[in-house]
């Protein structure tokens, strides 16, 4: 059986009158959005009033990603607020693609004063120089060895 396709002109004995429409739309192959010159990724967890907002954000502020997730109590204790905080995260980053997913170099806790409790509480040993370990890599989805930066 010889079957022949045809995909928008490509084909070279393309002999159909395409009324002067293109031959071909280029397909995008890059994964930095428009509007952004950053490769650089962190991920956010940070308060909105009874939310907890996980954030993907590139170094010039472009948001890739974001995932909310509410909190049962509006002065949530350490434990709460860290299973919230570690479940944005990971909502935001599971949305990323492919490579843009490897490309987090950053997370960042944004929690105001809960901010140690909560990088503690999540067994994060060394607060002084804070890093992603294995199994906040396998709830979160962040390699480990990422730096944490914790703000507040």
């Amino acid at each position: 059986m010889d079957l022949k396709f045809s995909f928008g002109g490509a084909s070279p004995d393309h002999h159909h009158d395409d009324g002067g429409a293109p031959s071909g739309i280029p397909l995008p192959f890059t994964t930095v959005a428009p509007g952004s010159n950053s490769t650089e990724l962190e991920a956010i967890a940070r308060r909105d009033g009874a939310l907890v907002v996980g954030e993907v954000v590139t170094g010039d502020g472009v948001t890739y990603a974001r995932a909310e997730v509410s909190l049962r109590d509006g002065t949530p204790d350490t434990a709460a607020l860290s299973k919230a905080a570690r479940s944005a995260l990971a909502r935001a980053i599971a949305t990323l693609e492919g490579p843009l997913a490897e490309s987090v170099r950053s997370v960042v806790f944004s929690l105001g004063g809960d901010s140690r409790s909560v990088v503690q509480s999540l067994g994060i040993a060394d607060l002084d120089a804070p890093a992603v370990d294995e199994a906040l890599q396998r709830r979160i989805g962040v390699a480990a060895g990422t730096p944490i930066r914790i703000d507040g």
